[in-house]
């Protein structure tokens, strides 16, 4: 330590409490990008995909309901006897277009479920890297960094006491 060449001890303790802040507030920032990751990760891969059958299934009911509709309307014996099956008409084709709407936003769901899903994994495989940066990394040097301030201390009160 003859050649440290140190001239501010009290330099050395602002850049030492700066790396414990700095790793505590990066592990803070890890957690809340992971947290988002993850809610993105399950919004994409399970409720939407989710939403999207449930509205597939209404829409299946719906279109049923509405054939049967119409498939009553023209039950009648006599053409003369039946209702006019106009509007049955018109709402089993607007089901059906909601049906087909329905089952594609259902096949879009999953397409941007396996994207969104390898997009998540591409992101927390450097986000574990900074992860053990905080969590590991910077602690051990903040404290590699706190033995070498002691020694400089020791050694600055050695020279006190000389002179």
């Amino acid at each position: 330590m003859a050649n440290s060449n140190v001239r501010s001890i009290e330099s050395l303790e602002a850049f030492h409490a700066g790396l414990k802040s700095l790793s505590s507030d990066w592990e803070k920032s890890v957690q809340e990008i992971r947290m988002l990751v993850q809610r993105a990760e399950s919004h994409f891969s399970e409720e939407r995909p989710h939403y999207w059958k449930q509205q597939t299934q209404l829409a299946e009911r719906a279109l049923n309901e509405a054939k049967d509709n119409l498939a009553q309307k023209r039950a009648a014996a006599r053409p003369s006897d039946r209702p006019a099956a106009t509007e049955a008409s018109r709402l089993v084709q607007k089901m059906e277009r909601r049906l087909r709407h329905c089952e594609l936003k259902r096949k879009q769901a999953k397409a941007w479920s396996i994207e969104i899903s390898h997009q998540c994994d591409q992101l927390l495989g450097p986000l574990a890297d900074v992860a053990e940066h905080c969590e590991l990394l910077l602690p051990a040097a903040a404290n590699e960094l706190r033995q070498m301030i002691t020694e400089l201390e020791k050694y600055a009160e050695q020279g006190k006491r000389a002179n």
